[in-house]
């Protein structure tokens, strides 16, 4: 499955979520009844996320199913049903007795997320502000709020994370989340734990964590006795120059209206930590203060569970399980590595017991360090061992006898509850921010040496291999999600795993004690985590420049946008352009007759009379007729001042006359299908362009072949003398024929299949109404300078004929923008495989006819 295939909940495992069954249910109806009783600034952000195409680091980017499914949820909860408290969200969605549920939380709208390691849970956070923000600017102050507080965990390293991620708005620069139209609108202002607040700016997200609303030395009693004190404080009093450590807490007291998102939230309801009692407190000195408390609480963790019991949140509303993650290609697939013939030596040294294991990653690493080089990727290999000492005992063995990793392993010291030991804690957050550079200077690390117990915030997307020491008598309690989440990070995030070719897999190789644990996580997860050979060599395919080719280099011009988004606007005098349908009306009896028949007689049996049903009221009609435009137009928030052109079209210039619009014979008319079918297809067909702005395109650059970076490939390839690359990199077995056909074609000087790390993509208008980008096939320059883009076809569907309009279109701005001839053409397969072609000249020759 692909990250962004919408799932049915008849698809997916049954989830132990008091509330989630019931939910996705709800949540995928509404969504196929696209999206009923939501704002229009809703609207328009549901379909920019998830119906427009989206460009990031020069790659297509989508937001993934759990994403989505996510944010959906949230905006069903909240704005659709408007479920602000648990008791009401448990009387309609949920399932059996409660258990683990405090009355006290239930104070203001919270909701919880579980999530699996790697599957965004930082994405969804961003939609929830930026949904929440631009609601209430457009929409209302009431429900919704433009002032955040984001908290991390308790670990450093998820702070760091989030710092990254939001630093003066970075993520919402970087991702599409804000509509292009509405992007002068956005000015929320992120202030970091660092720096000092002078003035509460109106737009504000405040980064912070645990630490500063409750500090670690203080005892409950303590925390108790602080939360009474600070809500003594007078109601208004200065924050212009807060600059201490806890100086979040006072600005929170004039904060009313704000949402409170927490990552790693499971850390949170710990019984013995006060700091949830200091939000409860917070919304109700707001409330009292200012008439509004907290606007809501989301939150967010692949392992959403109370401390000590470990019972599931109950106000979880989405969850999306590791198992999901895996079968949907978001995070590296696991595989347990088996050491042929391996045993456990009964010693009481770590390296004699488990060296075959050891040396086996060993191994495994050095392949993929060779095989990854051409991508610029360093492989880190994760040793995790039961104790510290025993991590110590190994470091020295794997620092010292190793050469290849000498000065190049990181030791990390936990406690018992798997936090870093403060000693090592600078060293492993500066690891953490670096270790996907390859460059040694920044990150010399290639090993990590840490225990079992290691806990969330550690993992980064090269790890590739994971030894697990653990002894087969080892009584120790190790969660199964430990042992691979330091791991599951896809290295390259726009491929599909695939375990024959080594791409994007994790593996896990380890003493039966571990083996143990994986199977355990089968157990919980329902999932099956196939096993391998770690003898057997890796067959990784990497694409990139030959350097012995470079002859063979091609440059493809990058023209402006000849199409980009507008914001939709028609004037009320446009209705005077459109054509009148001059449907007459007709002066006919708004009745039916039934008559039955006496089958062995003939003679009249039953005969009655009844009225035909008209509908009652001409707005509800006309509202129907103008949701519908604008869904196949695939517009959103215009409805309000879209209805009024509907109505004054039927009104003037639909019929054959003007017309009342109580009229039962208007009535009538309206609601027929003919009429239906007219209407819509009139307003779709003259205002299909209205949303797109169309600008002559200007050159803007090149892309040249030869400075693309080297990337893996899955798929098939074909050795091709004429390509820049070693491979030409292809999709089907078509494709592959293709290449052939053009490495012998004798009037083809260079060539190659279009990929996306190509970065070359032409804009155009797809059968839905949305700007969508198309790559074709391939590009080639034949002998006599001239260049063509061809497009190989198997079977043609509905987007088939955009494409080949844009493209045409394309090539006929390059070629007078460049002064070179590029021509665009499709080639159906059925078509080239007729003939045996010598040349492309033959075959647009053979095509054209």
């Amino acid at each position: 499955m692909k990250p962004n295939e919408l799932l049915h909940p008849n698809q997916r495992r049954s989830s132990k979520a008091y509330l989630v069954n019931e939910l996705r249910k709800a949540v995928f109806a509404w969504r196929e009844q696209d999206y009923p009783e939501i704002t229009s600034t809703t609207k328009r952000l549901l379909q920019f996320w998830f119906s427009e195409d989206h460009i990031v680091n020069d790659e297509p980017f989508e937001f993934w199913f759990c994403q989505r499914e996510a944010i959906e949820t949230l905006i069903y909860i909240y704005e659709v049903i408007k479920k602000r408290n648990f008791i009401d969200m448990a009387r309609d969605f949920g399932a059996g007795p409660i258990q683990g549920y405090d009355p006290s939380y239930d104070q203001y709208p919270l909701y919880a997320f579980k999530m699996a390691t790697g599957s965004g849970k930082t994405f969804v956070m961003a939609l929830a502000v930026v949904w929440s923000y631009f609601n209430y600017k457009k929409e209302n102050k009431k429900d919704y709020t433009s002032k955040f507080l984001l908290i991390a965990g308790e670990k450093n390293v998820i702070y760091d994370r989030l710092y990254r991620d939001f630093k003066d708005g970075k993520i919402f620069r970087e991702l599409p989340l804000i509509p292009p139209e509405w992007e002068d609108d956005f000015a929320l202002k992120v202030i970091p734990k660092e720096d000092p607040i002078h003035v509460i700016p109106e737009d504000v997200l405040f980064l912070t964590n645990i630490q500063q609303l409750q500090e670690r030395k203080n005892k409950k009693k303590e925390v108790e006795e602080y939360v009474d004190r600070v809500y003594e404080l007078p109601s208004v009093y200065n924050v212009s120059d807060i600059y201490h450590e806890n100086r979040i807490k006072e600005v929170l007291l004039t904060c009313p209206n704000v949402m409170i998102l927490k990552d790693e939230a499971h850390h949170i309801y710990n019984f013995e930590k006060a700091w949830k009692k200091i939000l409860l407190r917070l919304n109700k000195n707001l409330a009292s203060q200012y008439g509004k408390g907290i606007n809501m609480e989301l939150d967010f963790s692949a392992t959403p569970k109370t401390e000590p019991v470990g019972a599931l949140f109950p106000w979880i509303i989405v969850d999306f399980s590791l198992k999901e993650a895996i079968e949907m290609n978001i995070v590296k697939i696991p595989l347990k590595g088996m050491v042929t013939g391996a045993e456990e030596i009964a010693s009481t040294k770590a390296v004699e017991r488990y060296r075959v294991w050891i040396d086996a990653g060993i191994r495994r690493w050095r392949e993929y360090k060779e095989a990854l080089k051409p991508l610029l990727k360093k492989p880190v290999l994760f040793f995790q061992c039961p104790e510290n000492k025993e991590a110590d005992e190994i470091f020295r063995y794997v620092n010292s006898a190793v050469p290849d990793l000498k000065d190049k392993v990181l030791l990390i010291h936990t406690d018992s509850t798997g936090e870093v030991k403060k000693a090592d804690l600078p060293q492993a957050r500066e690891f953490a921010k670096t270790i996907d550079d390859p460059n040694p200077d920044k990150n010399p690390y290639e090993a990590i040496i840490s225990t079992l117990m290691l806990n969330e915030g550690w993992d980064v997307r090269n790890v590739n291999v994971i030894v697990g020491l653990r002894s087969y008598t080892s009584q120790r309690k190790v969660l199964p999600e430990q042992v691979i989440g330091r791991g599951l990070r896809k290295m390259f995030p726009e491929e599909d795993a695939n375990i024959k070719k080594s791409i994007n897999v994790l593996e896990v190789i380890g003493p039966p004690g571990l083996i143990d644990i994986l199977e355990e996580l089968e157990t919980q997860e329902g999932i099956k985590i196939a096993e391998f050979d770690t003898g057997k060599p890796l067959e990784l395919t990497t694409i990139f420049v030959d350097k012995n080719k470079l002859d063979k280099d091609i440059e493809i011009p990058i023209l402006s946008p000849r199409i980009s988004i507008g914001e939709f606007y028609i004037d009320k005098s446009e209705v005077d352009n459109l054509p009148s349908l001059k449907i007459p009306l007709e002066n006919k009896v708004l009745e039916m007759e039934y008559i039955a028949s006496n089958m062995l007689t003939g003679l009249e049996a039953i005969k009655r009379k009844w009225n035909l049903p008209v509908p009652q009221d001409s707005k509800s009609v006309i509202a129907y007729y103008s949701h519908q435009i604008l869904k196949q137009l695939s517009i959103g928030g215009a409805f309000a001042n879209f209805h009024p052109i509907v109505k004054r079209y039927v009104i003037e210039k639909l019929f054959s006359e003007k017309i009342d619009l109580e009229d039962p014979r208007v009535l009538y008319k309206l609601s027929s299908i003919e009429v239906q079918e007219k209407l819509i297809s009139l307003f779709v067909n003259a205002l299909r362009e209205k949303t797109f702005i169309k600008r002559e395109p200007k050159k803007k650059s090149t892309i040249k072949l030869s400075k693309t970076n080297a990337f893996v490939w899955s798929k098939l390839v074909y050795p091709a003398d004429k390509c820049i690359f070693n491979y030409v990199p292809c999709d089907s077995n078509y494709e592959v024929d293709f290449a052939k056909f053009l490495d012998i074609a004798g009037d083809v000087e260079a060539f190659t299949k279009i990929v996306v790390k190509n970065g070359f993509y032409i804009e155009y208008i797809s059968e839905e109404n949305h700007l969508r980008f198309y790559y074709p096939d391939f590009v080639i320059k034949l002998k006599n300078g001239d260049y063509w883009l061809i497009e190989t076809k198997g079977l043609v569907d509905l987007e088939v004929p955009h494409k080949d309009k844009r493209a045409t279109q394309w090539c006929k701005d390059t070629s007078n923008l460049i002064g070179e001839n590029w021509t665009y053409m499709r080639v159906n397969q059925e078509d080239f495989e007729r003939y045996r072609f010598k040349s492309v000249k033959e075959l647009i020759s053979a095509l054209k006819r």
